[in-house]
């Protein structure tokens, strides 16, 4: 008499919990993937990091030494958050008043995700 139960297919186990963690893995992941716009804004904010901080500040406040010496605007600001996508890239490419121009220092691609990240301190409350 056995007393063990041998299963026909020991492989179709182990394959359905292969099965079993690969959806399980799909649908996870699913639910923590980024949408597109928040991918460019987090790609903004890298570009944005390296090339704005020093005068506009990490908050986007224009609230640095060198912000306040240059009157530099706040990104937060209605006039600021009004511009259209093609105005911030013209102001981000030839500057403005004491801003300087970026164009050929940055692609046109980051220019575009830094409109991203700055589109996100319109949403954020002071």
């Amino acid at each position: 008499m056995k007393f063990f139960y041998r299963f026909p297919y020991p492989r179709s186990i182990a394959s359905g919990g292969m099965l079993f963690l690969y959806f399980a893995s799909t649908v996870l992941s699913a639910q923590t993937q980024a949408t597109p716009a928040e991918s460019k804004a987090a790609a903004g904010e890298a570009v944005y990091q390296a090339r704005c901080v020093l005068c506009h500040g990490s908050d986007g406040h224009s609230q640095t030494t060198l912000g306040k010496q240059l009157g530099a605007l706040d990104l937060h600001s209605p006039p600021v958050q009004k511009k259209t996508d093609a105005e911030m890239k013209n102001v981000i490419l030839h500057g403005q008043k004491n801003m300087p121009p970026f164009d050929g220092q940055i692609t046109s691609a980051e220019v575009d995700q830094v409109i991203s990240h700055l589109r996100e301190f319109g949403k954020k409350k002071k």
